[in-house]
């Protein structure tokens, strides 16, 4: 039991730390969106940026 929680959070840590931003950024328009908006790779800056979708596929992806 031990293992599986300590394998779930290890799975968590890993998860979060993909671009989310940027992968959607780069699928849907082409750019990076370092470079537009605020220069954050966040979900706020997709959607300025990128629109309502982009903001929806950063926040569940």
């Amino acid at each position: 039991m031990q293992m599986l929680i300590a394998l779930m959070f290890i799975l968590a840590y890993l998860l979060g730390s993909i671009p989310s931003g940027l992968i959607v950024g780069k699928a849907a328009k082409g750019i990076d969106i370092r470079e537009h908006g605020s220069g954050n790779l966040g979900a706020t800056n997709a959607f300025r940026t990128l629109g309502v979708k982009s903001r929806i596929y950063c926040d569940y992806c």
